[in-house]
């Protein structure tokens, strides 16, 4: 437990002290020790909207007393006043504020954290305020790009800590959060990689993948697997892979259309080998590479998008944040 002391004008006859910062499970707490025999003691506090009173009698000078409050995260202030009578006769009256700050555990809730690419941040939420952070950036096989301790300024909730070393090299970032003596640890990968690729021809309104369409799969997959190779050892390795078609036909049968078409590259990839996990969306005409007015016949707006990262693709990475469906 700590004990914080402090003095008041015309109290040199009694100490007072504080539970300057109450622990998880400890309650905040007044202190008040004579440096004179005291014949009788009241003591009157005033917290979260109560009064809390102690009386005693004889206290022996340099005994400590002590005033518990109960705990309440919402309130960190009290306002006691104190009466002592004195053997000789002298009587000390004291009004006497006190003021604490909880210490309170830091933690960090990871289900939606996120990273910003143009921003180069990772935001998370963590339980209290975080003072910096002690940040090591790695790349491909692990290699530390960078280290260093950044400031933060910011919690209790969201929470953006920056990137360090090039962001476009970095594949994970181990980061610890600190708040005094509190600290909580998390890693993050940020790691998004576009993979090129000649896109499938499919004969009109078929999902089918036509035999001497398979050479471009191929392709796709030698990539895949050298992607796992470099990088599965450091974070999981996810494929994402996002179906589009052009403004021709109904807008809702053209997302259904383009899903239909991601889950059967997919299909092709995961029965020919791809290990990793493999995530798809039909994004339909909504996501045009080229944008044409309403049933326009453009070839190059019916494609699909091979993504790989440990997370879904970032802010600043020109997808729309959507719910990917497990393959």
């Amino acid at each position: 437990m700590l004990l914080a002391l402090f003095a008041l004008a015309g109290a040199q006859d009694l100490a007072f002290g504080v539970t300057p910062a109450p622990g998880p499970k400890e309650n905040p707490a007044f202190f008040l020790t004579p440096t004179r025999n005291v014949k009788s003691l009241h003591i009157s506090c005033k917290v979260g909207g109560k009064t809390i009173e102690l009386d005693k009698g004889a206290v022996k000078e340099m005994t400590q007393v002590t005033v518990t409050f109960p705990r309440n995260e919402a309130v960190n202030t009290a306002e006691c006043f104190v009466r002592a009578a004195f053997v000789d006769g002298d009587v000390v009256e004291q009004d006497v504020p006190v003021e604490w700050a909880y210490r309170l555990p830091l933690s960090i809730d990871l289900s939606r954290a996120s990273a910003d690419l143009e921003a180069r941040t990772v935001t998370v939420k963590a339980t209290g305020r975080v003072d910096e952070a002690d940040i090591i950036a790695y790349g491909a096989h692990k290699a530390v790009l960078d280290k260093r301790t950044v400031p933060i300024g910011q919690g209790p909730g969201e929470v953006k800590v920056p990137f360090v070393g090039d962001a476009s090299d970095v594949v994970l970032l181990d980061v610890t959060l600190r708040s005094g003596t509190a600290w909580a640890g998390f890693t993050y990968s940020p790691w998004f990689l576009n993979i090129p690729h000649d896109d499938i021809l499919f004969a009109s309104d078929s999902d089918a993948i036509p035999a001497d369409q398979e050479w471009k799969m191929k392709g796709v997959l030698e990539q895949l697997n050298d992607v796992l190779d470099k990088y599965g050892a450091m974070v999981p390795v996810k494929l994402y892979i996002a179906g589009c078609t052009d403004t021709v036909g109904d807008a809702g049968h053209n997302r259904d259309l383009s899903e239909r078409r991601a889950r059967s590259i997919g299909r092709w990839l995961k029965t020919h080998g791809f290990a990793g996990p493999v995530y798809t969306h039909g994004f339909g005409e909504s996501l045009l590479a080229v944008n044409t007015g309403d049933g326009e016949d453009q070839p190059i707006n019916r494609r699909a998008l091979y993504m790989v990262g440990a997370n879904p693709p970032p802010a600043g990475s020109g997808i729309p944040g959507v719910g990917w469906s497990a393959l």
